[in-house]
Formats: structure tokens, sequence, C-alpha cells
């Protein structure tokens, strides 16, 4: 069957166009210029007969005839994507590029790995730390470890363990304004993740209150930062379990209402981490490798500390 079809290379370059709204952006990505972007792009407009795309100095924004092209344009380099990968598969160099997150890295991913890589020495292992989600595309990212709540429309997730938080609060700070009751804590400053959240109004939900205007709220990038923040007596923390464990062991900090309050949240509402890829990824032979080994050997109770209420299993 004859296929009549523009260069496949100026498919690729609209598929980024479109889904980064930027011929700069989609240049990054693809490791052109913009000048070599805006040329491919106008050779398929071209081969097409029909403008793909309006634009003005700050906006680029897709024609009716874009709309309609994008969908099957990403389809077939999704399976593009699949057929290579099924065929390379067990021949090509096995690597695997992950971005995770800070806390995942530094207590549970880290200090384990070397049991997955132990049986993989032809492995090319690469990772970046970070708290945002990152675009999987971008420089070839096989999967991330996220934290947050879920719900993306674009990629697979995979529920790995829930961030189990303890409240708690430094000795010095209680003494000057005591916790004896729920309502005790609307009087004290928040220390935060700066990562979108509902940490706070889902505790105060469960706890019968309402919040309170005006109450001052410090959010940080980091869970170190916010470890050290509520060790500084800065205010009250929604600090990971085993590190508040530890710091509740050596006295620098209290749960004033238990180390278990928050198991008392559902799921839906108690932050997890997840692992997130791209389905065309999924047929993967080294991130499949991967996926089973972090759930049979990593999150598991004696590496995380508690029983975590998530469960996956492969369809």
């Amino acid at each position: 069957m004859q296929y009549r079809l523009p260069p496949l290379n100026t498919l690729r370059i609209f598929e980024a166009i479109y889904r980064r709204g930027s011929i700069r952006q989609a240049a990054a990505e693809l490791c052109l210029t913009p000048q070599a972007i805006s040329q491919q792009l106008k050779i398929l407009e071209s081969s097409l007969g029909q403008s793909l795309f309006e634009r003005s100095i700050r906006s680029l924004t897709p024609t009716e005839a874009a709309r309609r092209l994008y969908g099957p344009v990403k389809e077939g380099l999704d399976q593009f994507a699949q057929g290579v990968s099924a065929v390379s598969g067990d021949t090509a160099k096995k690597s695997l590029y992950l971005h995770v997150s800070p806390y995942f890295s530094t207590h549970y991913l880290v200090r384990n790995l070397g049991n997955f890589t132990a049986d993989l020495p032809e492995l090319e292992f690469r990772m970046s730390v970070g708290v945002e989600m990152v675009d999987l595309d971008h420089q070839g990212i096989d999967a991330a470890i996220h934290w947050g709540y879920g719900g993306s429309s674009t990629l697979t997730e995979i529920p790995l363990i829930e961030d189990l938080k303890v409240l708690v609060a430094a000795p010095p700070l209680l003494a000057r304004q005591p916790i004896n009751a729920p309502e005790d804590l609307l009087r004290h400053n928040l220390v935060l993740p700066l990562a979108k959240n509902s940490l706070w109004p889902d505790t105060l939900e469960m706890l019968g209150l309402e919040p309170k205007a005006g109450q001052s709220v410090l959010q940080l990038h980091t869970h170190d930062a916010m470890l050290e923040a509520t060790l500084a007596g800065l205010g009250i923390g929604f600090i990971s379990y085993l590190d508040a464990l530890r710091h509740i062991e050596a006295g620098e900090l209290v749960a004033p209402f238990g180390v278990d309050l928050l198991r008392q949240l559902p799921l839906e509402k108690t932050p997890q981490f997840f692992l997130c890829f791209k389905q065309e990824r999924a047929q993967s032979p080294v991130l499949k490798r991967f996926i089973e080994w972090l759930l049979e050997y990593v999150c598991q109770p004696e590496v995380i500390g508690y029983e975590s209420r998530c469960k996956w299993k492969a369809g």
C-alpha cells in the first residue's frame, strides 16, 4: 500500500509544536534551532495546503486543521515508538532515566538501588532529582517518581507508597503556646509543602474545625526544609513518618495528638508517591523490571517503616 504522507520528520516537529504551544520550546525539546523548526513547519503546511497555526507576536494558536491533525499524528508516533521498543528491547543498549522526588530518592531509592543494578551490570542508569513534575518527553526521561495525589489524564500512574505525615512541633514552641485541644492548632503558624496539597484543610475537617482566616503559613520547597523549620520552632509541621519518629524519640519534636492521627485520613486525601510514565514506555523491558523490583523490594514495611495502604498489581 502506498501512503501519501508529508515528510515524517515534519509530523514529529508538528506534534512537538502543538503539544508545547511554542516553536521555541519545541526546538529546545528536539535540540534544533527555532529557525529549523519554523522551516519544517512551513514544509508541512505547504505539503498539506493548510495553515496549521495562527501566529502573533506572543502566541501560537492551532487552527481547526491542526486540531484535526494532532490526534492521528500523536497516535501514529506512539505506535512507531511502541514498535521500535518491541523490536529493539532485547538488543539495544539498556538504559533507564528517572526523575525522582528528593525525599523518595534519599530515604528509599538510592540506598537500595544497588540491589537492582547489581543484576544489570550493562545498565546505563541516570537519575535527576526534583520536586516539580517534568515533561517526560524532554531529555528522554523514562519515568518519574512524583509526590502528590495522582489523577493525571496523560500518564500511567502506579501508586507506590503513601507519604504518611505526623503533625509535630518543637518543645520550646509548645512551652510558649501549648496544644491541649484541636482548637489550639488554630493559634499556631503552619509549616507546609510548597507543592499543591490539601493537608491542612483535610486535617481540620477530620478534627471538626473550620479554617481560621489569616493563619500564618510557611510553605517550603523540600521536606528537609520543612523539617528544619519545624525543629527551629517556626510552626507546627506536617513531617513524614520516619523523620518524625526519629526526632520524637530524640526529644526534639512532640506529636500533640499522637503519631497516628493522620492515618485516619482516607487514602485519596493522603499524599502518595507515584511512578509515572507514558503509556508507550509500558513495554520497555528495563522499566518493567524496575517496576517489579520497586514494588517487591522497596515499597515494603521494613523499608518505609509502616504498612502502606497503596496496592497495585499489573492487570
